[in-house]
């Protein structure tokens, strides 16, 4: 797990102990002032019917209203406490797991981040609820079972009788339930990933007409699983039926066993009274526990999930980082320095890359070019940091690209991806930056005379003229984007894939503008333009490094043993 995940996380178990131990100073002073109550009772059976006192009366409900107040005043605090370890616990771990759901999207899981969001939910939800009090409400239950014993042990005995019964209903509810909770949740999350898996691609569910289908899969797959929710719901209402019929009859039996003692002058009416609302005040947190057991299951099933994803993302960067200290510090501080680097696929294992050590200077441009399946695509992704290296290490002036400032790198994958938001926002990144920034930045693209001709502008939402735009403009967006705050590192995968002459010459501007303000640019490109445009050529071969060189040298080499240099990457 990373230093930045195992942190979050600590803060957050921090918050919920300390909280947690707030909490429980409260509560015993709520039991303590809950039973102004039965001492009210008490008092009023055994000695106010005797003297008919008014003033007893009046004196006695004060105090009993102000004993009352102070209950309330504390539950309150309690809850309030409840509400700030949730959102204390939301807030630590919310970047955090978001980080760690587009982590694991990047590996293929493209529900993660959904589903990471929805556990997060699903504890600050459960945190702030009146639920998580009941444990604490039982942990002072011998408080009570002890003033009980002081009316009279028979009390007592019957209270502590209680407790064991619907501790027994409980341990029995955990085993009926808990195991097909956890199946009908698992199988729910497999079908709607699956949705989600296949709605991500709508032109070829629709094209294909593949929609039906896919409905028809999730809706028997989605029944299934909530009907396994629903048996594991009825399983918990008929153990939660038995013991509320346990604790009702208890309540019964302690009327009962009070009268055989008033009979036989073992107590008064008034400990009587003051039993039967105790022993209610004992069992009511665990029968609240019975019936609230499947949500404490579906939290702790959450908090498990979110636990897992902060430490299977976190072991990625933690690799990377152990790379980069193999260096000891010994490379260049300036440029781009990739030594020993090799990736293996995540899944599978297999090398995707291997052993690929070269340094690229500020201010020059160089084409990455190679068969299919040569790793381009999975080597640029690696340049930027979407992918950590498996071995070796990745520097930028120096700083290990893993843990440096992601600003100074611009990319231009192959997919265009705009983001839902305005034209502005997905040009700065949905930073807060300068109107004039982002100008520059689709001025360098050449795409700013087409934003501004747009009705809204730059403050055209994107889920709203992606539309009207087309391949190639979306294009110029998305070099836009990778233009702005004039990074460091531009990395640019097939970036003229889609676009037209005048776009290839705004692309061809941009690259030469950034080369002259020294920024070191990697480009996949098939096209003869583009590739005579650059300053070195590295070649790769089965994920290796075939050639690496001032590009009129490696042309030349090529042109002598007749290969060809280029081929279109879809890797």
């Amino acid at each position: 797990m990373s230093g930045h995940h195992a942190l979050a996380l600590h803060c957050a178990r921090n918050v919920v102990w300390l909280g947690f131990g707030l909490a429980l100073f409260l509560t015993l002073f709520i039991n303590v002032a809950v039973m102004v109550v039965p001492i009210y009772d008490m008092q009023l059976y055994d000695r106010v019917l005797l003297s008919r006192n008014m003033s007893t009366v009046v004196m006695l409900s004060i105090a009993c209203g102000g004993g009352l107040v102070i209950y309330c005043l504390l539950d309150y605090l309690r809850s309030a406490t409840f509400v700030i370890i949730a959102d204390h616990v939301g807030h630590a771990l919310s970047v955090p797991v978001l980080e760690a759901a587009v982590r694991r999207g990047l590996e293929g899981d493209s529900s993660a981040g959904a589903e990471a969001l929805r556990d997060l939910n699903e504890i600050r939800s459960f945190l702030s609820s009146g639920v998580v009090a009941t444990p604490l409400d039982a942990l002072c239950a011998p408080l009570l079972l002890a003033v009980m014993f002081m009316l009279h042990p028979a009390f007592g005995w019957l209270g502590l009788g209680g407790i064991s019964i619907l501790t027994i209903v409980g341990i029995v509810n955990d085993l009926l339930v808990r195991p097909a909770i956890t199946a009908a949740a698992e199988q729910r999350s497999r079908a709607g990933n699956q949705l989600a898996s296949g709605l991500s691609e709508p032109d070829l569910i629709e094209g294909l007409g593949m929609f039906p289908a896919l409905a028809r899969r999730w809706a028997g797959r989605h029944a299934e699983a909530m009907e396994r929710m629903r048996d594991a719901g009825e399983r918990s209402q008929r153990v939660a039926a038995i013991g509320k019929i346990a604790r009702l009859s208890l309540q019964a039996g302690v009327m009962a066993m009070g009268a055989v003692l008033i009979i036989s002058r073992q107590a008064s009416a008034g400990s009587l009274m003051g039993a039967n609302l105790l022993l209610a005040k004992v069992l009511a947190p665990f029968d609240s526990l019975v019936s609230s057991w499947r949500r404490w299951i579906e939290a702790g099933a959450a908090w498990k999930r979110i636990t897992i994803l902060l430490a299977t993302a976190g072991d990625d960067v933690a690799v990377d980082l152990r790379g980069a200290a193999e260096l000891g510090g010994a490379v260049s501080t300036v440029g781009l320095v990739l030594d020993g680097v090799g990736f293996d696929a995540p899944n599978t294992g297999t090398a995707l890359l291997r052993d690929i050590s070269v340094e690229l200077l500020p201010g020059t441009a160089t084409a990455l070019i190679g068969p299919n399946g040569a790793g381009k695509s999975t080597l640029m992704r690696l340049l930027v940091g979407v992918l950590p290296a498996t071995h070796g290490s990745i520097r930028l002036d120096g700083t290990p690209i893993a843990s440096g400032d992601r600003a100074r790198i611009g990319y231009l994958p192959q997919g265009i991806h705009l983001l839902d938001g305005s034209i502005s926002e997905n040009v700065s990144r949905f930073e807060m930056a300068p109107a004039e920034a982002v100008i520059s930045a689709a001025q360098a693209a050449n795409v700013h005379e087409i934003i501004g001709r747009l009705r809204n502008g730059y403050d055209t939402r994107i889920g709203r003229a992606v539309a009207s735009l087309s391949g190639g403009q979306r294009q110029r967006i998305a070099l836009a984007r990778a233009l702005f705050g004039c990074p460091r590192l531009l990395v640019l995968d097939e970036p003229d894939a889609s676009l037209d002459q005048e776009g290839e010459e705004a692309l061809l501007r941009a690259i030469d503008a950034a080369r002259a303000a020294g920024a070191i640019i990697v480009v996949a490109t098939h096209r003869p333009r583009l590739l005579a445009h650059m300053d070195y050529t590295l070649t790769l071969r089965d994920g290796r490094v075939e050639e690496f060189g001032p590009r009129a040298e490696v042309q030349s080499v090529h042109a002598a043993t007749k290969r060809p240099v280029m081929a279109r990457e879809q890797n």
